[in-house]
């Protein structure tokens, strides 16, 4: 196996060509060596309970949950977590069959990809523009219908914020079941969180907040919802919503113009396309994440009315 400079950055690519043989540096002074201690000084220190990825020279990646006495198997190559705990954050560890890893905490995507669920996830992509065109801003009261398996909570509360800043998320889910796994897999990843109130109610019946800046669906009929997120939110407050199919988002949009108590809807898909990058290519991967559903957004209006007409 060619040597990376990632993996092991004393070793030096030929510039000319990056599959040429690389040759060792000279050793570091030792000034170098403790600016690259006082570096991994600043690291996040692994602990018990951490998600984390084992990323190869191939940048094929492993997802565990940093456990005592558990032992990781990547293809025959043995780790034991113990050996981590206290490491930094991005540490190179070798495998029982000398193969080589660098150990990163894992993102909220890669968390999100692997975590245990029952039930279609909503994709970062997804998440990640119902937080930006939503406008959950730090400190906001959102309310969100549907829990599934936490995915899109975990996007919500990052972008809320701690709870020393006021916000607060309120998730109404129907089935008991659902909300533990959630609850699990929310906690894997950001610990408790004090201002999540998870409610097993049917949100189709009823918002029992009011006031909230942004409410937020991923139910199979949003539309039901849309008298309840009008009366919950103040006004200019965002109703976002994601659904998988034309037909719902043909519904939801009518309904949202029918109600007359939103501004005009703004709806949209993304699609994701990696990109395959090397020294030699620079092209499309061949897989793509197309569609996956459809999100739209709509503000609330208020009942105040200016007249400027002289």
């Amino acid at each position: 196996m060619t040597a990376d400079p990632t993996f092991d950055p004393d070793l030096e690519t030929s510039a000319a060509s990056p599959d040429d043989a690389r040759v060792r540096r000279p050793p570091l002074s030792p000034e170098a060596l403790a600016a690259r201690a006082a570096r991994d000084a600043t690291a996040h220190r692994m602990v018990p309970g951490d998600p984390i990825v084992f990323v190869d020279r191939e940048g094929r990646e492993h997802m565990a949950v940093l456990t005592a006495g558990r032992v990781t198997d990547i293809r025959g190559n043995l780790i034991a977590h113990d050996r981590l705990f206290g490491a930094p954050e991005g540490v190179r560890v070798r495998g029982s069959h000398a193969v080589e890893f660098r150990v990163v905490r894992a993102t909220l995507p890669q968390f999100a990809r692997s975590m245990q669920r029952h039930a279609t996830i909503i994709y970062p992509k997804d998440a990640a523009l119902l937080v930006a065109y939503g406008d959950v801003f730090p400190g906001a009261t959102v309310v969100e219908g549907g829990y599934g398996s936490g995915g899109l909570s975990l996007s919500l509360l990052r972008a809320i914020g701690p709870a020393s800043l006021g916000g607060h998320l309120i998730t109404y889910e129907l089935r008991v079941e659902s909300k533990n796994r959630a609850d699990k897999n929310v906690r894997a990843f950001l610990g408790e969180q004090p201002h999540h109130q998870v409610k097993v109610a049917d949100i189709y019946q009823g918002i029992d907040e009011t006031s909230v800046d942004r409410v937020v669906l991923d139910v199979p009929e949003p539309w039901d919802v849309i008298a309840h997120a009008a009366a919950a939110l103040k006004p200019g407050g965002v109703f976002a919503a994601y659904v998988p199919t034309t037909l719902q988002l043909h519904r939801l949009v009518m309904a949202l113009a029918a109600s007359r108590r939103f501004l005009p809807a703004d709806s949209l898909e993304t699609i994701e396309r990696p990109w395959f990058v090397t020294a030699q290519s620079c092209r499309p991967e061949q897989k793509i994440i197309g569609h996956t559903g459809f999100l739209c957004f709509a503000r609330t209006i208020a009942d105040a009315f200016i007249d400027c007409v002289e």
